[in-house]
């Protein structure tokens, strides 16, 4: 970062003034410029490029500074410090189309400058852009201009992945309980399947909105636009187990890989390598050697501790304190059983610090995640519990610090780009929670979670038509949720806030009751409920839920977001919020040890 800061400084800023372009707005690594000319973008493109790779002179490829660029043209909104218009939606998905070191143009973009520039152009044809409805016909601007990454590395561009999703596997076991083992083989395949370069794999949330449902896999690859479908199914019986596996081409229609596998329990660690290993070789992708040691890398090799860290894992997933109580004795189990398990140290820390932020519990997971770093300090995962963890102890730079780590160590990883989102939002960096926000969503394509905060985000900094649309887009997935399960409190009290974000106030005081219904005594739904009628001026209401979610919880993991959530300002001015405020803040100082910390929203 220190790296790019000071590259921003020297090359890009003294080029963009040379150019006559303006630098609108700069998002963790990325910059977005305007230019009142083509002619002027497309050479301050190259000269970009260039003079980068200039930069970079012979530094090791850690610390190179390698740049993708896309130029569109078209008219744009300025309002404030940034732009708006599908011009700049299109321009940041040819940035994301392009080899690092290359820049790719739209048509429209070509058709201007052709002639006009000493360069010459290769045309990839249309491609299809995400969230376009129409394809977009696009060229590259040919020639060494900088060397790639991908030529250094050997490693493909985004562009060149496959993608692929894993889904569920079924658990042909006859026994219901046997359910987190089928599931825990589900998420290792595709977390093993994300370490290859060479592929763009579903999340694992998104994977698993179809559980438990007949899937036609035409449909699943239309809807996760996909080339390939992994499906299966697991059967577990005392030491014994039986996985099927097979690989579906979906624009073929066709198998182009499929096993079966009768194995001792003993065995599942090399099982899952094999399976993951024979799904690579199947789509003829190159597996680089430090992909296949990352596969390998289990963290623990005893199946005893494995399974007992899958049940755990289980019931995290399911939230609630019970739930999280039970996860924690899980893993607790795994480590008795192999104390250097290090992801089983990760569920413990994240476990602790969800019941810390409910009130239930005075750890806050800090030491646990330390010791899963101290076991494995290349795991992405515990980087990223760490940084949860000094999040909500209001550590804020050494949360970012550990962040950014673990993205650089697993940059597809939704519960990183979600937790880094929320974090930035408690402190108020709006811009860059919304960057992470929306490569969650992106990462997490059918989940609510990231896209009810992104559509908060929006709405904080006034950008009204970008709330409305992940309003209403995270209000789709809810109610897809609350039919399959419709004692979800999370969905329900985030749907409930959405439905005062869109204006439908009558409908969203039902959600809040049935909410209360459902669950009464939650204090993480008090306090999203509270928001909700705080947006809507039912002030006695919300703070009657205020109060009650602070009464539930200690004082430490409830004052950060009782100040900074901006669903709250309406109350701020209230003689109940101000008591409230001072009454937490005299229990926080009392409290041994204790500091601010964010309540979780989720």
């Amino acid at each position: 970062m220190a790296i790019l800061r000071a590259r921003r400084k020297e090359v890009l800023e003294p080029l963009v003034a040379r150019h006559h372009g303006r630098l609108f707005k700069v998002t963790g690594d990325g910059v977005l410029v305007e230019f009142g000319s083509a002619v002027n973008a497309v050479e301050c493109a190259v000269d970009l490029q260039r003079d980068m790779a200039a930069a970079n002179g012979d530094s090791s490829d850690a610390r190179r500074i390698m740049l993708r660029i896309g130029v569109n043209l078209g008219d744009v909104m300025i309002e404030g410090s940034d732009l708006y218009g599908d011009v700049v939606n299109i321009a940041a998905r040819l940035e994301a189309l392009a080899e690092p070191g290359r820049v790719l143009v739209s048509q429209t973009v070509f058709g201007h400058v052709r002639g006009k520039v000493s360069l010459t152009f290769d045309d990839m044809g249309e491609q299809n852009l995400k969230n376009l409805a129409e394809p977009v016909r696009v060229y590259r601007i040919s020639g060494a201009i900088a060397p790639t990454l991908g030529n250094v590395e050997g490693r493909p561009t985004p562009a060149s992945r496959l993608s692929l999703a894993v889904l569920p596997f079924v658990n042909m076991s006859g026994d219901p309980e046997q359910e987190y083992f089928s599931d825990g083989i589900t998420e290792d395949i595709i977390t093993d399947l994300s370490k290859v370069s060479g592929l763009n794999v579903v999340s694992r949330n998104t994977a698993f909105t179809f559980k438990g449902k007949s899937v036609d896999i035409a449909q699943v690859t239309q809807r996760l636009k996909v080339g390939h479908v992994v499906e299966g199914s697991v059967r577990k019986a005392g030491g014994r187990l039986r996985i099927t596996a097979q690989l579906i081409d979906a624009n073929k229609d066709s198998h182009v890989w499929g096993e079966r596998y009768d194995r001792d329990l003993n065995d599942i660690f090399a099982l899952q390598d094999e399976i993951a290993q024979a799904i690579v070789a199947a789509l003829k992708i190159r597996l680089l050697p430090t992909e296949k040691k990352a596969i390998e890398n289990r963290s623990t090799r005893d199946p005893a501790a494995y399974q007992a860290y899958l049940q755990g894992r289980y019931h995290y997933m399911q939230h609630g304190v019970r739930n999280l109580e039970i996860a924690i004795r899980f893993g607790q189990r795994a480590l008795e059983i192999d104390p250097q398990y290090a992801r089983a140290w990760v569920l413990i820390a994240i476990g602790q610090s969800s019941l810390r932020t409910r009130g239930r519990s005075d750890d806050s997971g800090l030491a646990a995640a330390e010791m899963a770093l101290s076991l494995d300090p290349n795991l992405a995962e515990a980087h990223s519990a760490r940084g949860r963890v000094l999040g909500e102890l209001g550590r804020y730079d050494e949360a970012v610090a550990e962040y950014e780590e673990s993205v650089r160590l697993d940059p597809d990883s939704y519960e990183v780009r979600f937790n880094f989102g929320r974090t930035c939002f408690l402190f108020g960096r709006y811009e860059a929670a919304i960057e992470h926000f929306e490569r969650a969503v992106e990462l997490g394509a059918e989940g609510f979670g990231s896209l009810s905060h992104l559509a908060q985000a929006y709405q904080t900094l006034g950008r009204d038509d970008e709330a409305e649309d992940a309003a209403r887009r995270a209000l789709e997935r809810i109610e897809r949720e609350i039919t399959a399960h419709p004692d979800n409190v999370l969905a329900l009290s985030f749907g409930a806030g959405l439905l005062v974000q869109l204006g439908e106030k009558e409908r969203a005081k039902e959600w809040i009751s049935r909410t209360l219904i459902v669950e009464p005594d939650d204090p993480v739904a008090h306090h999203n409920l509270a928001c909700s009628l705080a947006q809507m001026g039912e002030t006695d209401w919300a703070l009657d839920l205020l109060e009650s979610s602070a009464c539930k919880m200690s004082a430490s993991a409830v004052l950060n977001w009782i100040e900074n959530d901006t669903d709250l300002a309406p109350l701020h001015g209230h003689p109940r919020y101000q008591a409230l405020i001072a009454r937490e803040e005299a229990r926080a100082a009392a409290a041994p040890g204790a500091q601010s910390t964010n309540l979780e929203r989720g």
